[in-house]
């Protein structure tokens, strides 16, 4: 079974990635927090690479590329198509699927617990369902996962509000589609998730 693997990504500049966040904390500080998220991520996936996978990492830019096909030449890097995050997803489908994959799984790249290991459960749960999801606990998604082209899941979608997941599911139902669900992930996406995320990590440290 051919996978294929999208990270979603944007150079960490601030006032470029985690703009959400850097309303609350400050544009500096909230792309240092992306950039260690998306560094630990991308690292953990090149030390345990999900087997068969073709691995892409598709950045919000084409002033983007040459940065991380630099830094990562193990991945393939391509910019994303111009339009909503709904349009993005639905093209990143699009693209793997008309390229040969049989199974695509589509990831954020700022989540703290996102890792190889989910990615991995993510490509075992398609090899007998339809769709994977992995829930954030703000009301959207983290990942999402198909095993065929064409499901209109990010049509009418409102992004970035708490009605991301649920819209979904309703979608997902209009087609009959079963979702399988992931385990639950924190994002880092305000203030207030920046101070349960940063006493998290001290706690782990101490």
């Amino acid at each position: 079974m051919r996978r294929h693997l999208v990270v979603l990504a944007k150079r960490p500049l601030p006032g470029y990635a985690k703009t959400r966040l850097g309303a609350a904390i400050g544009a500096e500080q909230a792309a240092g927090v992306y950039a260690r998220l998306l560094y630990a991520y991308l690292l953990d996936l090149l030390s345990a690479p999900p087997p068969g996978t073709r691995m892409e990492l598709s950045v919000a830019a084409p002033a983007d590329v040459s940065f991380f096909a630099d830094a990562f030449p193990e991945l393939l890097v391509r910019p994303q198509v111009e339009g909503t995050l709904g349009q993005r997803l639905a093209a990143s489908f699009a693209r793997a699927f008309a390229e040969g994959a049989e199974t695509v799984v589509v990831t954020s790249s700022d989540v703290p617990g996102l890792s190889s290991q989910i990615v991995c459960a993510a490509f075992e749960a398609l090899e007998s369902r339809p769709v994977v999801i992995g829930p954030s606990s703000d009301g959207g998604y983290y990942l999402i996962g198909m095993r065929a082209p064409g499901a209109p899941l990010f049509d009418r979608v409102e992004w970035s509000s708490e009605r991301v997941l649920a819209q979904t599911e309703a979608l997902a139902q209009t087609v009959g589609l079963a979702l399988t669900y992931l385990p639950e992930q924190d994002d880092v996406d305000t203030g207030g998730d920046f101070e349960r995320w940063r006493l998290r990590v001290r706690t782990i440290s101490d």
